[in-house]
């Protein structure tokens, strides 16, 4: 009988053995897999973070080049405004003393032309002025007008260095072809120039273009 219980108790303690070895092998196998899984974790957050820092430079390295890259433009371009206003400059210089140049007459019938064109009228006002000229000076030759044109000397034309306003009999439609309205439109050009090429949208030899039509 004896016999029989240490036996029993000896399976027992066996099986418990068992299990507790079991158990052991199991938590050591949960451990080592937490252990591989916080392992993979932790190395894919570095290589995340890694990758986010590299793009990060990349990107102010990429913003520091761009940067510099629009205020390189920005001195070209200034400094080509410069350079196209000195010749405007000029080119007002110059037209303030149109009147006294053998052309004139011509010059005349060309601005006056082009203004009454655009507001297409057969009736047409012509009011023109110029600095250093009277009245007397327009005395353009025959065809130069439509017949039914009414030329009109203005003082006041000679401000903006001269040139012609045509309207309609109304006064509802006017065109004015001035020196000083066609320069103004040139520098809405220059400007709109200076826009395009900071944000990278300038045509080929558009400055070259704006000098070229101011001189």
């Amino acid at each position: 009988m004896s016999e029989s219980l240490d036996k029993l108790r000896n399976r027992i303690l066996s099986d418990a053995r068992l299990k507790a070895d079991e158990t052991i092998r199991e938590a050591n196998e949960k451990a080592e897999q937490s252990r591989k899984d916080a392992r993979e974790k932790a190395e894919r957050e570095a290589s995340e973070i890694l990758a986010r820092a590299e793009a990060e430079a990349e990107a102010a390295r990429r913003s520091i080049i761009s940067s510099r890259i629009r205020a390189n433009r920005l001195r070209l371009l200034e400094e080509r405004n410069k350079i196209v206003q000195s010749v405007l400059g000029d080119v007002e210089q110059r037209l303030s003393t149109i009147a006294t140049t053998g052309n004139f007459q011509d010059i005349v019938k060309r601005l006056a032309t082009e203004a009454i064109d655009a507001i297409g009228s057969d009736h047409p006002t012509v009011r023109i002025g110029f600095p250093k000229a009277s009245g007397d000076k327009f005395n353009l030759p025959a065809g130069a007008l439509p017949r039914g044109a009414t030329i009109v000397y203005d003082d006041k034309l000679a401000e903006e260095l001269g040139g012609v306003v045509a309207s309609d009999p109304e006064g509802k439609i006017a065109y004015r072809n001035t020196f000083r309205a066609r320069l103004d439109r040139l520098d809405r050009e220059l400007l709109t120039l200076i826009s395009s090429t900071i944000f990278g949208d300038q045509q080929p030899d558009q400055t070259q273009k704006v000098v070229a039509t101011a001189a």
